[in-house]
């Protein structure tokens, strides 16, 4: 299992990198993050018509779940309109791990649906 160690030790500082940006701007509740992004990625695969359309779907998807991130806390606890924090980095590292999830899910996904839905 050497290539598993060596593949590893190229993408653990990347994981480190994108897991420090969700442990300042995620939910804190895996729970919670995992249900708005499987109810996001679910209807955004199911838009989806060719393949060739996942890097739009997966920059829609990030939008949708910090247009989400920011108004839910204003439905659910009456809270004040805040703007995101894009002038920090670790928000950035928070957008890129969505980025990235979104774009593995959605993959996984459309082909799930491929496999169910033939034409």
């Amino acid at each position: 299992m050497e290539i598993l160690d060596t593949v590893w030790g190229y993408l653990e500082p990347v994981w480190a990198w994108l897991r420090a940006g969700l442990d300042i701007h995620g939910p804190g509740n895996w729970t919670e993050l995992g249900i708005q992004m499987g109810v996001i990625a679910v209807v955004m695969a199911l838009m989806m018509q060719s393949f060739g359309a996942i890097l739009i779907f997966t920059v829609v998807g990030v939008i949708i779940h910090v247009v989400v991130d920011q108004v839910l806390p204003m439905v659910r606890d009456s809270a004040a309109f805040s703007m995101p924090p894009v002038a920090d980095m670790s928000y950035w590292q928070y957008i890129a791990f969505l980025a990235l999830a979104y774009f593995v899910g959605l993959i996984v996904l459309f082909l799930i649906k491929s496999i169910i839905f033939r034409r």
